[in-house]
């Protein structure tokens, strides 16, 4: 500190020295804090972009070992003897030991041609004709059997395989020939007859309290088209249309649609008559990848902040029951005004300024899981749903037609919704089908609602 006796004794170039020392001595304290406060945001981004490293390979030591389980039925036994020495040649008395091992093999498949023959009758009485009843297996007009067909739709639409593969494991595993074309036909026509199974599980969908909803690409004849995936725990439904609007979800939900809409921040989910809960780990993402390349010291602040935000509507969350509701309630308060507070703020950054549109359209959407606690905070459902479709396309690039892209929608929508309620696929489709295509129109698959 200066003393203000002596300064008043200085000159005035002794003066102006001062202050020039004390100046330099501010900026190089600026300077010092700056490079302080930007080795602090280094450190954040650092820790907050830094890979995970990979898990150890087998479980932790002392982990009691797991083997494959026994059957609990023997179908043959064989039995592996000797009656002599295969040294000497001598005689062989009874065995001093056996060493049994249980082996789980395949029968091979072949294939077994049917030949239905339905009697037709004059009746005496009446006088009119009559025909009997369809055999349980029976396919009506069709050269192939349930069992191939309902294979065929679970090796195209859950393995992904190409239809020319189809064939060629049919050929060399049952000795079954068949083109490619006429798998691509025969799985059509079942996916029309399965229509009513779809219609049945759209009224579902339709009366779920909450909904998944995501689009991923599709090609669609050669041109750019999207598929739409709906679910919830238990139901999948899954739609391939060429628009990639708002009129494709109002369609397919109706304006009766009373449940609530969990999505990512797409503009087409936008202004929609529906409830929405919006993602929240869509937001984290980004603001994540923005985090590697934008290391302000605004930007950072307010990563931390929002991540704070979250995580602390995350506790609250899973709190709820635990706590008495007026306390539950005065807290979820608390988090709407710091969400509203951190969306109303004024930001200089570019990212920030892109990121607070987002915040103003859909701020009333992001904490609506805390109202109603049965809600999911992010988006991972209908994500991992509709990975089986993006499969699907890396291998056989979208459908060729509008009637391969409703079979598409069709059989995938039932294999998806089956395997989530714990069902079994081949039997249940087999048994659905062969149902309507020996004409019962009513629905045969118990497809509840979550």
């Amino acid at each position: 500190m200066v003393d203000d006796k002596m300064l008043t004794e200085k000159s005035k170039e002794e003066l102006i020295e001062i202050i020039k020392g004390l100046y330099k001595e501010v900026e190089e304290l600026k300077q010092k804090v700056k490079f302080e406060q930007q080795k602090r945001v280094e450190k954040f981004v650092k820790a907050n972009t830094r890979k995970k490293r990979k898990k150890r390979p087998g479980q932790k030591p002392g982990h009691v070992g797991m083997t494959r389980v026994v059957p609990d039925h023997i179908n043959e036994v064989i039995e592996e003897s000797l009656h002599e020495c295969p040294e000497c040649h001598h005689a062989l008395g009874e065995p001093i030991e056996v060493e049994e091992q249980v082996q789980e093999d395949i029968v091979p498949a072949h294939v077994r041609v049917i030949k239905y023959r339905r009697h037709k009758y004059c009746c005496e009485h009446c006088g009119r004709e009559v025909t009997a009843p369809y055999h349980p297996e029976h396919v009506p007009k069709g050269y192939l059997g349930a069992n191939v067909l309902i294979q065929a739709a679970i090796l195209k639409y859950h393995h992904c395989l190409p239809y020319r593969k189809i064939c060629e494991l049919f050929k060399e595993l049952a000795g079954l020939t068949v083109s490619p074309g006429g798998i691509s036909q025969a799985l059509a026509r079942v996916s029309q007859w399965l229509g009513v199974e779809k219609d049945q599980l759209l009224e579902a969908i339709r009366g779920s309290p909450q909904l998944h909803v995501d689009e991923t690409g599709w090609r669609l004849d050669g041109k750019k088209s999207w598929v739409w995936a709906l679910a919830n725990k238990r139901l999948a439904y899954y739609h391939v249309d060429r628009r990639r609007s708002r009129k494709v979800l109002k369609t397919l939900l109706g304006p009766d649609f009373d449940g609530t809409l969990i999505s990512d921040f797409f503009s087409v989910y936008l202004n929609l008559p529906y409830r929405m809960q919006k993602c929240l780990v869509h937001l984290l993402r980004e603001f994540h990848d923005c985090a590697k390349t934008d290391r302000t010291v605004e930007f950072v602040r307010a990563y931390r902040k929002i991540k704070r935000l979250i995580n602390d509507a995350r506790r609250l969350h899973a709190r709820h029951g635990q706590i008495p509701n007026g306390k539950y309630v005065r807290l979820r308060l608390r988090l709407e005004e710091r969400l509203f507070e951190f969306t109303t703020a004024v930001y200089t950054n570019r990212n920030l300024k892109r990121l607070s549109k987002r915040f103003v359209q859909s701020w009333l959407d992001m904490f609506r899981f805390l109202k109603d606690p049965s809600l999911d905070w992010n988006n991972n459902l209908a994500e991992r749903l509709i990975r089986p479709n993006v499969i699907y396309r890396n291998r056989s690039f979208g459908n060729r037609s509008d009637r391969g892209a409703e079979a598409h929608g069709t059989i995938m929508s039932l294999m998806q919704t089956l395997r989530l309620q714990g069902q079994n696929v081949g039997e249940n489709l087999r048994l659905a089908f062969l149902r309507h295509r020996q004409g019962f129109a009513t629905p045969c698959l118990s497809l509840g609602t979550c």
